[in-house]
C-alpha cells in the first residue's frame, strides 16, 4: 500500500478549494440533547447577539498547545494547531463534533463533521476544516430522492471537506463505524451515530465501508476508523449479522 498522509491532512482526498469563512454573528442556541440517541439533537435560534457579545464569544475561543505547522493562503499566514478551546470545552484533531447548521431554523439539525485541521489567522480567528458526515435527510441519490435506512441513527461518511468558524462548534458527539456484516449495538448500550456507508456527493452514490473500490489512502483511513470503533466496542470483533438474526 502506498504511503498515506496522516488522517488530519486533507492531502488524501481531492476536494474543491476552500474559501475563507465570512465573519458571522453568533446565535444563542438551545440544544436538545438525547444521550440515548444523538440523532435527535436539534438546535433552535433564539436571537442574534449584539456586537459586544460577538466579540466576547471570539475571546472564548483559543488554540491549544504549540504551532504544529504554518501555511499561507493568498499571502496570509495561518498557524495550525492540534486543538482549540471554546466556551470551556476542548477539541482536537479527529474529534467528531456537532456544528451550527448553515441555515438555522426550526427542525434544522446540527451538521456533523470530523475535525481534520485547526488554524488561526493573524487576527486570532480560529477556523476548523472538517470532514463531512451526511444525514439521511440531506443526502440524495441521482434521481434526487433521499436514501432509505432501517437505522435512524445512521450517518453517511464522506471525503468532502467543509470549513467553519470554531465558535460554531456545539459539542462533541459519538460516531461508530460498523461494517455491514457486524451487528449494530443497541442505542442504550452504545449511544451515538452509526456509519455503515460512504456517500459520494458528486455522483450521488453510496458505497459500503468495506467496498474494495477505494484508493489505498481512503481504504487505510476507513480501516483505521473501523478499528477504533472495535477497540471501543470489543464485541464487534466477534458478532455479525447472523447472531443478530438469531435474536
Amino acid at each position: 500500500m502506498g504511503d498515506c498522509a496522516p488522517l488530519f491532512s486533507s492531502d488524501c482526498s481531492p476536494s474543491s478549494p476552500l474559501s475563507l469563512p465570512e465573519p458571522q454573528k453568533k446565535r444563542k442556541m438551545i440544544l436538545y440533547d438525547d444521550d440515548e440517541e444523538e440523532v435527535n439533537q436539534v438546535s433552535l435560534p433564539l436571537q442574534e447577539e449584539d456586537e459586544e457579545e460577538d466579540e466576547e464569544v471570539g475571546e472564548n475561543v483559543k488554540p491549544i498547545g504549540d504551532i504544529i505547522r504554518v501555511s499561507f493562503i493568498e499571502g496570509y499566514r495561518r498557524d495550525h494547531y492540534y486543538g482549540f478551546q471554546a466556551n470551556g470545552a476542548s477539541y482536537e484533531l479527529e474529534d467528531v463534533v456537532l456544528v451550527v447548521p448553515d441555515e438555522v431554523g426550526i427542525n434544522m439539525k446540527p451538521s456533523v463533521a470530523m475535525i481534520k485541521d485547526i488554524s488561526a489567522t493573524q487576527d486570532g480567528m480560529i477556523t476548523v476544516t472538517g470532514q463531512r458526515f451526511y444525514r439521511l435527510e440531506v443526502a440524495v441519490n441521482e434521481n434526487g430522492k433521499k436514501w432509505k435506512s432501517s437505522e435512524s441513527r445512521e450517518l453517511f461518511y464522506s471525503f468532502d471537506k467543509t470549513e467553519f468558524s470554531a465558535d460554531l462548534v456545539l459539542h462533541k458527539c459519538r460516531v461508530h463505524f460498523i461494517p455491514p456484516n457486524k451487528e449494530i449495538p443497541r442505542a442504550k448500550d452504545q449511544p451515538g451515530f452509526i456509519v455503515r456507508r460512504v456517500y459520494d456527493s458528486k455522483y450521488k452514490e453510496l458505497t459500503e465501508l468495506v467496498d474494495t473500490g477505494y484508493d489505498d489512502c481512503k481504504r487505510h483511513e476507513i480501516n483505521l476508523l473501523v478499528e477504533k470503533t472495535i477497540v471501543k466496542i470489543p464485541q464487534l470483533a466477534v458478532t455479525d449479522n447472523a447472531s443478530q438474526n438469531r435474536q
